[in-house]
């Protein structure tokens, strides 16, 4: 969780603005606890509009193939209690 953290914190002042001025308004990430103890990030997105949302996505979409050549990834769906608004 703390190597996502900082990754995070190297890509979030060149990414934050560009995402801003496209019609994000809040990158939240999430950590969520599961009944089997394990800990898990998650990430809540809210835009703009449909037409924000479709343009970030161009961007979050190259992010998220960058990092998952360099490490596995598994999508869950789970609940989570904010630790990090990105306003």
């Amino acid at each position: 969780m703390e190597l996502s953290f900082y990754k995070w914190r190297e890509k979030r002042d060149t990414l934050m603005p560009m995402l801003k001025a496209i019609g994000l308004l809040r990158f939240s990430i999430l950590r969520i606890w599961n009944k089997d103890g394990i800990f898990r990030l998650g990430y809540l997105f809210e835009y703009k509009d449909e037409a924000a949302y479709k343009s970030c996505q161009e961007i979050w979409t190259k992010e998220e193939s960058d990092i998952k050549a360099n490490s596995p990834v598994k999508n869950f769906a789970n609940r989570g209690v904010v630790l990090k608004d990105n306003y």
